[in-house]
């Protein structure tokens, strides 16, 4: 019963109702039934079949979970020209639902503060967020540079946000090739739990 009302809670985006029921103890079967949910909710988004809103309402409720106390595993930005931060925003938020820690680099960040992140921060993954694929050059930049400074193998390189064909994806020095803000923290968050 008690799990039917988190997940109702959840799905209508009611945070401080899943707030409410953290302080009722049970804090990992919560957890649990909370990444369940947002599985769910984040494949069916995937395959089409729950909107866009479905997810984000059920992520920005998940936000009221505590976040791990560890260090950051992700840094994020907008890739060096990007002033647009809705798609690093959401995908920023998803990230807190899924109690994944994540450094927020900001907008229009240059290569070299990725690079700085993973070298003061040990982040394991580094996600450019772009819009075009003008901005496949970026991330061509910022793995040679890694490769230079002998740190690409400690990150794992991820696109996200950018209007891009798969074929174009395919073509850039990247670990995951789903450019989709949903796929990129399924696939983080599975990586990282591993």
């Amino acid at each position: 019963m008690k799990d039917r009302i988190l997940r109702d809670a959840l799905l209508r985006g009611d945070r401080e109702a899943v707030a409410r029921m953290l302080h009722t103890g049970e804090p990992e079967t919560w957890r649990r039934e909370k990444d369940s949910l947002l599985r769910e909710v984040t494949d069916a988004h995937l395959r089409g079949g729950a909107p866009f809103c479905q997810l984000t309402a059920a992520a920005q409720a998940a936000s009221a979970f505590p976040l791990p106390e560890q260090p950051s595993a992700v840094c994020c930005g907008g890739v060096a020209g990007n002033t647009s931060a809705i798609s690093k925003n959401f995908l920023m938020m998803l990230l807190r639902g899924w109690g994944l820690p994540a450094l927020d680099l900001g907008m229009d960040v240059p290569a070299a503060a990725f690079l700085e992140a993973v070298r003061e921060h040990g982040v394991r993954f580094v996600v450019c967020v772009g819009f075009s694929s003008a901005d496949g050059a970026f991330v061509r930049d910022l793995h040679r540079q890694a490769v230079e400074h002998g740190i690409r193998d400690r990150f794992r390189l991820v696109l996200c946000g950018a209007s891009m064909t798969p074929e174009e994806m395919a073509e850039l020095p990247l670990d995951f090739l789903d450019n989709r803000a949903a796929a990129v923290a399924e696939w983080m968050v599975d990586a990282w739990t591993r």
